[in-house]
Order: structure tokens, then C-alpha cells, then sequence
């Protein structure tokens, strides 16, 4: 029997443990939250938190499994390239692991390979700042996901506030402070085994109104011509490289401005949260199947069977339940969702979301009933 150990058992990590499921694997599943949702759908659970890399190495070793692997989760991709490489499997390094999570060595290995990115500072403290003169930025913890920690400023003054709210969410105690770039944000959703990359979608990313900055939706495919869609592939294979991807999936976000330059905002070297139900709804590709595919060193090799549109809508406020309220009355053979909410609270940041539903667009002409335009 296959086995293989899921790290993390959200409801983000369903798509993978049924594809496991599908693929005669004997699913292990690890989760520091006893009543996870994914708990109820494998053959073994373990109580183990995801960030405990030494017990689930010492699991690894006692069990053998033949992946070990996360979707959606910075720190179960951490752990499970830890434990991977341990046990001489199929995965990226450790090392890449860590450089796709930090910020701080993301930057520098983005300079050193000379990939476009934001004018930028690590800082300490509010004294590192001293001969900053670059306004609007955005303030970063180095080592947070999910938008934790993240402000928009616009002028020196609120500075001090939003390093202050940075430093509640690190834990290596460094800030990243970068340019704001004005214009689109994508993410390029990526496959790769042996080395040989491969893009899945491009999605096109919706954020809030300034001052805040939380994705409040994103649309698979997004909307791009053909040459925008090369300049995208290409800028994508650079970072796949310069980063040193070898397997899995990975979510590089870029922006680009009105001149059409591409700026890398980071990557991932893990697949983006709702990303393989997104594909599958929207391109008929199955992601997660590619993912394990890649982990068992198969090759690769895949085409979009519908060509759609799927919608994932966070429920940050009032006003967006009221929203998926409205689609559920008058689109509900679109809608796909399993939100059971009763209090609605003002979101903070994309991890706090109230929760989220899916929109599959079938016919495209339908989409501006669906979504606005960028703000």
C-alpha cells in the first residue's frame, strides 16, 4: 500500500485527501487541531502539530510513507520538505522551503537573479528607517502569510503604527518595508517535476480598497491575451529557476503596472489556497492530481478539458454575506458552498476571513454579473 502523511487538515486540504483517496493511497494526517476537518475523511490521524518537524520525521522513518506533502500552508510546506529530505524523497530542499517563506531571503535571492521587484528595506525598528524617503509602502512581517501583519502607508507619520502591528506577527523579529506598486495583481500557478516547470492557470487576483490590503476574490483564468500570458510564462519560469523548484506546486504573485512591467510580490513554493478547486472548476484540470503525480517523479503531462470560469469569494464583512445571500437567491445553481455563519465579523486580514464560496461561471458572457471591475 502507498502511504502518504497530508500536513494540515483544514478544509483547504480536502481536494488533496480525496485525490489521495482516488489514487488507492492510505492517507496519514497530521493537524495540532484534534476535530479538523479533514480527520473525518483519512485512514490514520495523528494529533501532532504541523510545526513539530522531529515527531513527524520521527513518524516518517517508523512508517515510510512514499509523499509527504501540504497544499495551502506555509508551515505543514516547511515541515514536510524538512521531513522529505530527511527521508530522501521527492521534494524541493529545505533550504527552498524556507527562501519561498521568508521574505527577507526571497528579496535578496530576487536581486541576486535580477528579477524585477519592489525598491525595499529590513528593518529592526522604526531608527532603520531614518533615511526612507519612498511613499505610499506596504509594511510586511518577513515571515507571516495570509496577509497577517500587512499595512498599506501613505505617509511617514503612520509609519510607527503599522511597524507596531508587523512585529505582533513575527517571530524572527524583522520587517520588510517595500514600494507599493501601483497596477494588477496575478498569481501564475505552476507544476514542476524533475526540474521541468509547467504552467496550470494564471489567476487574476481582486484586492480591497486602500488602506487596507486583503484579496477579497480571484478569478481562474484571468483575463489576458496571448502575449500577456507569454511575458507572464516566461517571467515565471525566471523565478521557478532562480529559486531552485524542482517539484510540486508553487503560487508566484506578481503585479503589473501601467507600463506593463512584471514586479514579483513573492512565491510559494506550495500551491495556492482554493487553487485546485478554482482549476478543476474553471479548466476541467485536476491539481491536486498533478501534485502527487509530480511527488511520485511521473511526468507530466496535461490540457484544460472545459474552458470556464470559477470565482472564489472571501466573506470579509457584512455587506459580503449580504453579497452571497444575493447569489444564492438569484444564481444559486452557480454558487457552491458549504458556509454555515451566524456572526459576521470585519476581517482584518485574509486568514481571519468569516469564510468563502465558490462561483462557477459557465458561460462567459454571464461574468460582470458575477464581479466588478478592479478598484
Amino acid at each position: 500500500m502507498k502511504r502518504i502523511f497530508i500536513l494540515g487538515g483544514s478544509n483547504l486540504q480536502l481536494d488533496l485527501i480525496f485525490e489521495a483517496k482516488k489514487l488507492y493511497f492510505e492517507v496519514y494526517l497530521f493537524d495540532g487541531k484534534k476535530d479538523c476537518e479533514g480527520q473525518k475523511y483519512v485512514d490514520y490521524f495523528f494529533h501532532i502539530d504541523i510545526k513539530d518537524k522531529e515527531a513527524i520525521l520521527k513518524k516518517a522513518i517508523e512508517l515510510k510513507p512514499l509523499i509527504i506533502t501540504t497544499i495551502a500552508s506555509e508551515i505543514g510546506n516547511i515541515t514536510s520538505c524538512f521531513v522529505s529530505e530527511k527521508m530522501a524523497l521527492k521534494s524541493n530542499s529545505y533550504e527552498v522551503a524556507y527562501n519561498t517563506t521568508n521574505k527577507k531571503s526571497m528579496k535578496n535571492i530576487a536581486l541576486k537573479s535580477s528579477i524585477n521587484i519592489a525598491k525595499f528595506k529590513v528593518i529592526k525598528n522604526l531608527e532603520d528607517l531614518k533615511e526612507w524617503s519612498i511613499f505610499p509602502v506596504v509594511i510586511k512581517p518577513i515571515d507571516s502569510s495570509a496577509g497577517r501583519g500587512v499595512s498599506f502607508v501613505l505617509r511617514k507619520e503612520e509609519l510607527e503604527e503599522a511597524i507596531k502591528i508587523a512585529f505582533n506577527f513575527t517571530s524572527e523579529k524583522e520587517i520588510l518595508i517595500e514600494e507599493y506598486i501601483k497596477g494588477k495583481q496575478f498569481s501564475i500557478e505552476t507544476i514542476s517535476s524533475e526540474g521541468k516547470h509547467n504552467i496550470v492557470s494564471i489567476t487574476e487576483e481582486y484586492l480591497s480598497p486602500l488602506p487596507k490590503i486583503i484579496e477579497t476574490q480571484q478569478l481562474v483564468p484571468a483575463r489576458l491575451n496571448k502575449s500577456e500570458e507569454e511575458k507572464l510564462r516566461l517571467f515565471a519560469f525566471d523565478v521557478l529557476n532562480s529559486f531552485n523548484i524542482k517539484f510540486g506546486a508553487c503560487h508566484i504573485e506578481v503585479r503589473i503596472d501601467a507600463k506593463a512591467d512584471i514586479y514579483l510580490v513573492e512565491i510559494a513554493s506550495r500551491m495556492g489556497g482554493w487553487r485546485s478547486e478554482l482549476i478543476n472548476l474553471a479548466l476541467g484540470i485536476n491539481y491536486c492530481q498533478l501534485l502527487l503525480f509530480s511527488l511520485e517523479g511521473k511526468n507530466i503531462e496535461f490540457q484544460a478539458s472545459r474552458d470556464e470560469i470559477a470565482i472564489v469569494k472571501m466573506i470579509l464583512s457584512q455587506k459580503d454575506f449580504e453579497d452571497y445571500k444575493f447569489f444564492c437567491e438569484n444564481y444559486y445553481d452557480s454558487v457552491i458552498s458549504t458556509l454555515n455563519i451566524k456572526d459576521i465579523r470585519e476581517s482584518k486580514h485574509l486568514a481571519d476571513s468569516n469564510g468563502f464560496y465558490f462561483l462557477h461561471i459557465q458561460d462567459k458572457k454571464d461574468l460582470l454579473s458575477f464581479i466588478g471591475e478592479h478598484k
